[in-house]
């Protein structure tokens, strides 16, 4: 059996929100969507609009195009993930700005912002 191109980007949507321990109902809550429209998104049952692609990579911390990555092996998630993670600690509008514009650098600039972010966090510098 193929699968679909909606089917595959549920089963991405699901493996990314199921990496974090996150239920429907809470990805569904944090981005401001209906949980029957997750499920049927997950399903592949439902066509979504680029506008809530947009709202799920946000509320899940990775970049838009990360949910098209139906292919591709689950370590660019993993690694994307440990980049951002000295960001992690809170969700104070300062630190919600640094993950957006981080999924705007190639992965070298990345590396270098989380490797300072990690040096000032080991020194008490991040809050």
């Amino acid at each position: 059996m193929v699968s679909t191109p909606l089917k595959l980007f549920g089963q991405q949507l699901a493996m990314l929100r199921k990496q974090r321990g996150w239920s429907q109902e809470k990805l569904a809550l944090e981005s401001g969507l209906a949980r029957s429209y997750v499920s049927g998104i997950e399903r592949g049952v439902r066509n979504v609009a680029l506008i809530n692609i947009c709202a799920l990579a946000d509320t899940l911390g990775v970049p838009p195009g990360e949910l098209m990555r139906f292919g591709e092996a689950p370590a660019s998630e993993l690694l994307l993930e440990q980049k951002r993670t000295p960001f992690r600690s809170g969700k104070n509008p300062a630190q919600q700005a640094t993950l957006r514009y981080m999924t705007t650098l190639s992965d070298s600039e990345q590396d270098v912002v989380a490797a300072v972010a990690r040096a000032l966090a080991n020194k008490g510098g991040a809050r």
